[in-house]
């Protein structure tokens, strides 16, 4: 079943009342061959039965009880990485379904190339009622090139999700996962993840599924207004993070600072339909950064906001939209347009 020519790979796995969809993702981890790893469970408090039921059916998994609820699986995951072992790390959500062939191909690169973060292709998946795939809502990204991921970052293009990447441990070592950013965690990793001056390499296999249910994140909130504000302002606090930090270790040129000011317009643009009093602030750090910003169509893709926008200038634009709260747009909470990482494991 093993291969001693394989790197050592902790697998990470934080839950909160996982119950059956826990089971099916622990399920895919064993079906894993020719490569070493260890599963670590970190149990955030949960109140559904769900760790006696993993003791008796997974024995081989090793499991972690947290006696109360932390609101984040940030803290499993950290937890986790205290406690592995492994070469390399592989964080899973508790309702990820792995592919243990891309699995494999992504540690078998891990090995030849000595990388510190192998990327590859991953999937969203709806689940129907039977617990089934639905395959008419199956979709599969592709990871940016190593070379380009902060200007990827910044251009709004899929970025890996949790389990996307295969992360060398002595890399991350030291590092921490964001508890107080509860609803894009894995994309405030990654985005510090991708300024790291470390060697990253893409395969072209699928790692995993993420499901998309009643449970999930986008399943919960992708029309709740409430939601959909927090998101902004949690998206808008990795950006000013990745701002910082590209300017203290002096990677921050030209261009990224005008793609940089092209997130905070989308976000501006979300917010002045929620929060007219924080718009100010946004825009003043917009202008700050590009002081030529024109908003153009890469930008603002709804024809109608581009052409308000032209006749009566930024400013007067945004207070007319927040007070008119025009629905359907896309950058609307009922829109399609998918955030950069989904939260399928995100704790109460």
């Amino acid at each position: 079943m093993e291969t001693t020519k394989s790197p050592f790979v902790s697998i990470i796995i934080p839950t909160y009342n996982g119950g059956q969809k826990l089971e099916s993702t622990l399920g895919t981890c064993l079906k894993i061959r020719g490569i070493r790893f260890e599963i670590l469970l970190i149990d955030d408090g949960s109140t559904d039965g769900t760790p006696d039921r993993i003791e008796k059916r997974f024995p081989a998994v090793k499991l972690v009880r947290l006696t109360t609820n932390s609101g984040s699986g940030a803290r499993g995951r950290n937890i986790g990485l205290d406690m592995a072992t492994g070469t390399y790390v592989k964080f899973l959500d508790h309702d990820d379904l792995i592919q243990p062939k891309g699995f494999k191909i992504e540690c078998q690169e891990a090995l030849q190339s000595d990388a510190d973060i192998v990327i590859s292709r991953w999937g969203v998946a709806r689940i129907n009622e039977a617990g089934l795939f639905d395959q008419l809502d199956r979709r599969v990204f592709s990871p940016p090139d190593p070379n380009r991921l902060v200007e990827a970052i910044l251009l709004g293009e899929p970025t890996p999700y949790t389990a996307a990447a295969l992360y060398k441990r002595s890399l991350i070592l030291g590092e921490k996962w964001d508890a107080n950013q509860t609803m894009i965690d894995d994309f405030d990793w990654f985005c510090r993840m991708a300024i790291k001056d470390c060697k990253v390499v893409r395969v072209g296999s699928i790692s995993y599924f993420w499901r998309l249910h009643s449970d999930s994140f986008q399943g919960r909130g992708h029309h709740n207004a409430t939601i959909y504000q927090d998101l902004m302002f949690a998206r808008f606090s990795v950006y000013e993070k990745l701002e910082q930090q590209l300017r203290a270790c002096h990677r921050m040129n030209p261009l990224r600072e005008q793609l940089l000011a092209k997130r905070y317009y989308q976000i501006l643009r979300c917010l002045a339909r929620f929060d007219q009093a924080n718009c100010d602030r946004l825009l003043e750090k917009i202008y700050c950064l590009d002081p030529y910003f024109v908003v153009d169509s890469t930008c603002e893709p709804d024809t109608w906001a581009l052409w308000l926008i032209r006749r009566v200038g930024l400013s007067n634009f945004l207070v007319a939209y927040g007070r008119l709260r025009r629905l359907g747009d896309v950058f609307s909470p009922s829109s399609d347009r998918k955030r950069s990482g989904p939260t399928g494991s995100q704790t109460a």
